[in-house]
């Protein structure tokens, strides 16, 4: 028996990304578990240490995001929600439902926009896109626990490839198939990328056909043969597939047959946690009956769960078409979402994808699957919906923007909606009467209110009145940067420590020594090591210097976003509503709450003047396309004239010259920028 290649899927991932960082991320996928893939796939592509406790991890990451040049998307199938106890969604990614009313939108996909670390010798840090096709769905099943099957293709800047135009084809059709066109900033990222490339003529190179995406247009079976020819006709052919039709016959198998007419034939026969086959009898006795063809199962060691002799077998989710010869010595693999229904194989049904790929086998390549001798006594049917698409979705989507307080819903239909009542943890949110189709219309404030209290703690909603099942939504936040931050007790002092932090590893440390006493624990804290900060009671970040070298390190932090053309992390640390921004820094001062006296609260006040001085000096553009955002600051800084005042009532006649005298000192740096625009 031929060794079956295998890797564990984030690992796999995470030896890709090594030396490389994000630039921007598209994910497809039917089935969606928001919470799961914000604390347990997305730091396989940030690369950053995170906390075994869910609550410092979320900070950790909602901090890496920030700074991401490009963004993060995930397009799922509306009907597709999966709740579990990793939560709802809280970081800054676009959630994007896909309707898709033939069928069910089926396919798995990563794209992921990299570069390199480390300069090269011309300057420039290298990109590559990184392309997956693969089974599994963004679920814990997914991507713990399930066999799955992942193939992944790199594509260098610049570079030849046969993918190009079909990838760009694909991603366009997304792109026009969900109404907000504004939501599509990642997506867009990485057509604009996959455009710079070029398209190979060629199908093949030295007999050795290159990688080919399928987007579902066509049949599987015209696929194949549109791709290889008359290269299939006569191999051996297994196919690994997880569910069928509802019928008595595998037509998509007898499609195959028929025009591959393969020399010998194993199909894998899915089993269920008791030993029962996934399928009908009459179905299981056709094929049985098809001349050269065998029902066949993976190797055991393959399907187990765990090191433990008695640990249960593992859900085999793989889709895999595999052909090979042994001479001419030869392997072709269909890989990617395609069941073998008529859904999954006809034009019209499902939305699917996968790769065609051709490996040089090291040795003459033999069936993966061990032949079933034993006939299975009971059978049990499962649609390939996995049962989400017959109900629980709903054609309503809603949106909230934090930095205007404005929300929106969408009625994904033609015609009108009926009246809804949409419900958040078991109680009314708000009534929506009929809604026009396919187009957004403004919630009343009060409802827009009501859901911002709301989204600071769960994000999914119940809707009723569409169906006779209440159908399950998650709302897409957007104006993300102004969202309350999932962190909100540092103090002034706290906060300007942090921004003097000069690593990643830095801040995760900080975050976890204050976690106990800023209320940060939950799941996973029985895994964190003890730790507490040490600090004398005058250190260098209670008084002038910890000031000005905090406020020099984020001063630096926006200049540099602003260089590096990453708009949103300076909006972020200066505008936005976060643990660290410039803004929260201000309340803290405002408050009075911590250890600083007046007068280091002061000099915070300048400092951050002199700060959005130096910004709004050499950024004009940028400042005053955040205009309001600016002025927010500015009632910030209007608000600390009672500090002043205060330290003036101390000793008028001293006091108020002085801070005339250090104020126009202080603030020099200022009248500088401003004359030299």
């Amino acid at each position: 028996m031929p060794e079956i290649p295998r890797a564990v899927l984030s690992r796999h991932f995470g030896d890709r990304m090594n030396g490389r960082r994000l630039v921007s991320a598209v994910f497809l996928t039917f089935r969606f578990d928001p919470g799961f893939f914000e604390q347990e796939v997305l730091p396989v592509f940030l690369d950053i240490p995170v906390s075994h406790a869910t609550a410092v991890r979320l900070v950790q990451l909602e901090d890496a995001l920030r700074s991401l040049p490009g963004h993060i998307a995930v397009y799922y199938d509306a009907n597709g929600l999966q709740q579990s106890d990793a939560g709802g969604a809280k970081l800054d990614v676009r959630r994007i439902p896909v309707q898709h009313r033939t069928g069910i939108f089926h396919p798995k996909n990563v794209f992921v926009l990299v570069e390199e670390k480390e300069q090269n010798a011309e300057g420039q840090r290298p990109r590559a896109l990184l392309v997956a096709s693969l089974s599994a769905n963004l679920t814990r099943a997914g991507w713990w626990e399930n066999v799955e099957v992942c193939h992944l293709e790199e594509i260098p800047e610049g570079g030849k490839t046969r993918l190009r135009d079909d990838l760009v084809g694909f991603l366009g059709w997304l792109e026009r198939k969900v109404p907000a066109q504004e939501e599509h900033v990642a997506l867009r990222e990485i057509r604009a990328f996959l455009r710079r490339t070029e398209q190979r003529a060629v199908r093949s190179e030295e007999g050795v056909l290159h990688t080919h995406f399928y987007d579902g247009k066509q049949p599987v079976p015209d696929f194949l043969a549109e791709v290889t020819g008359n290269a299939l006709r006569g191999m051996c052919l297994e196919v690994i597939s997880p569910y069928f039709d509802d019928a008595a016959e595998a037509k998509p198998l007898e499609d195959l047959l028929a025009r591959f007419s393969p020399r010998a034939v194993r199909v894998y026969l899915p089993r269920g946690r008791r030993g029962e086959a996934l399928c009908r009898q009459e179905l299981y006795e056709s094929v049985s009956a098809l001349p050269g063809v065998t029902w066949a199962g993976l190797p055991k060691e393959l399907l187990r769960g765990g090191e433990i002799k008695n640990a249960d077998s593992r859900l085999v989710h793989a889709k895999v078409y595999r052909f090979f010869s042994q001479q001419p010595k030869r392997e072709i693999l269909f890989v990617g979402s395609a069941n073998l229904t008529n859904a999954a194989h006809g034009a019209g049904g499902n939305v699917e994808t996968g790769f065609l790929v051709e490996v040089v086998p090291p040795r003459r390549p033999d069936f993966w699957l061990d032949a079933e001798e034993r006939r299975p006594v009971h059978f049990q049917f499962a649609g390939e919906d996995e049962g989400t698409a017959a109900s629980g979705g709903t054609r309503l989507r809603i949106r909230y923007r934090w930095d205007t307080g404005a929300a929106e819903v969408y009625w994904d239909d033609l015609k009108p909606s009926p009246g809804l009542r949409v419900e958040a943890q078991g109680e009314e949110l708000f009534r929506l009467t009929a809604l026009p189709g396919r187009a957004w219309s403004s919630l009343s404030e009060d409802d827009a209110r009501r859901l911002a209290v709301l989204l600071k703690s769960a994000s999914f909603l119940t809707v009723h009145g569409e169906a006779v099942t209440p159908g399950v939504l998650l709302v897409q936040e957007e104006g993300m940067s102004h969202k309350p931050s999932l962190l909100t007790e540092l103090s002034a002092a706290d906060i300007l420590r942090y921004w003097s932090l000069l690593t990643v590893e830095q801040r995760a440390a900080f975050l976890e020594a204050r976690a106990p006493e800023l209320a940060l624990l939950g799941q996973g804290a029985d895994l964190m090591a003890a730790a507490r900060l040490v600090a004398d009671a005058d250190t260098l970040f209670d008084r002038f210097a910890g000031i000005f070298h905090a406020f020099g390190c984020l001063e630096r932090a926006v200049h540099e976003a602003l260089e590096r053309g990453n708009e949103r992390e300076a909006i972020y640390r200066l505008f936005g509503k976060k643990y660290d921004s410039l803004g929260s820094l201000l309340v803290r001062v405002l408050e009075g709450k911590g250890h600083a006296d007046a007068v280091d609260r002061y000099v915070m006040v300048l400092c951050a003047r002199q700060l959005c001085a130096g910004v709004r000096g050499r950024w004009p553009d940028f400042w005053r396309e955040h205009e309001v955002d600016g002025k927010a600051l500015e009632r910030l800084f209007e608000g600390a004239r009672p500090i002043r005042e205060a330290l003036i009532a101390k000793a008028p006649d001293e006091m108020g010259p002085f801070l005339a005298w250090f104020d126009e000192r202080f603030l020099r740096r200022q009248k500088a920028h401003e004359a030299g625009t």
